[in-house]
């Protein structure tokens, strides 16, 4: 029985202090001069879709980054996307044509904690902040629901980064009206990166890691690369929440689309883990 308690009270002291240090880490900018994101579009290595930092702008006094977007080649394309800004553990953007902060990633958030997710025309997926009320689609009120399911620190390109994991819930039911949630798919952030699926998508699932390409730059220096998103290595995990699931008998795909009945041959995530059949 001493035996049990002293390792119980070993957890206790261990997940305190992951989560001091993790506190403790600074904080990573998502605004930065000479930062760019680079997706390959398709198979063909040359349709590149980027979008980088470029400059500075005053909007109601107050300072913010732009951010350009291009195809292929930026000396061809290039134009200007959105306003960014950070403010706190939180960034937010203004798309082109509007006038509108919008929330794009709350890194204050801590594990279990639930977020409505809107959207801001085509430009960008957003969260909703405060007490604000979602844009409409066809007339009806276009919510969805975030809930925080991991927070960790991995390793990647010799620099620790703060990672979220997230579950994107059902849009059409009500998790604070106690309905059953149905997991639509892990959703991962990486502060001062942004989102598996684009750094403008905070709320968008990871895409599959086969067949899609993106690698974020300072300058010409790499910070992340797209497969980094799918790093296994957790350090300092506070919470018990394994990464693509809840319980060891749940299988996923590299969706994060929960699997239903035997799987096929392929490669699947279970209980935090890829393996393949």
């Amino acid at each position: 029985m001493k035996t049990r308690h002293f390792f119980a009270w070993l957890m206790i002291v261990y997940c305190l202090a992951a989560q001091a240090q993790m506190e403790q880490m600074e904080y990573r900018p998502f605004a930065q001069d000479g930062k760019t994101w680079e997706s390959q579009v398709g198979l063909i290595m040359e349709n590149v879709y980027g979008n980088r930092f470029d400059g500075d702008t005053i909007i109601g006094g107050e300072n913010w980054k732009k951010v350009y977007n291009y195809y292929g080649m930026p000396e061809f394309n290039y134009s200007y996307y959105a306003a960014i800004r950070d403010v706190g553990n939180k960034v937010y953007a203004i798309a082109k044509g509007s006038n509108r902060p919008r929330l794009l990633y709350d890194f204050s958030l801590k594990e279990g904690y639930l977020v409505k997710c809107g959207k801001e025309g085509n430009a960008f997926g957003c969260l909703l902040d405060k007490d604000e009320q979602p844009d409409t689609l066809l007339g009806f009120q276009f919510v969805a629901y975030l809930r925080v399911e991991r927070i960790d620190t991995i390793k990647a390109r010799g620099m620790q980064h703060r990672r979220f994991t997230l579950t994107l819930l059902d849009a059409f039911k009500e998790p604070f009206r106690g309905e059953e949630q149905v997991m639509i798919g892990n959703v991962v952030w990486v502060e001062g990166v942004g989102s598996g699926a684009g750094p403008f998508s905070p709320w968008m699932p990871l895409p599959p890691k086969d067949s899609f390409l993106q690698s974020c730059y300072i300058y010409k220096t790499c910070l992340f690369g797209y497969p980094d998103f799918y790093e296994n290595d957790e350090t300092n995990a506070v919470g018990s929440t394994p990464f693509m699931g809840n319980g060891s008998s749940i299988i996923y795909n590299l969706q994060g689309i929960q699997m239903m009945g035997k799987p096929k041959k392929g490669v699947y995530i279970q209980n935090g883990r890829k393996y393949v059949k």
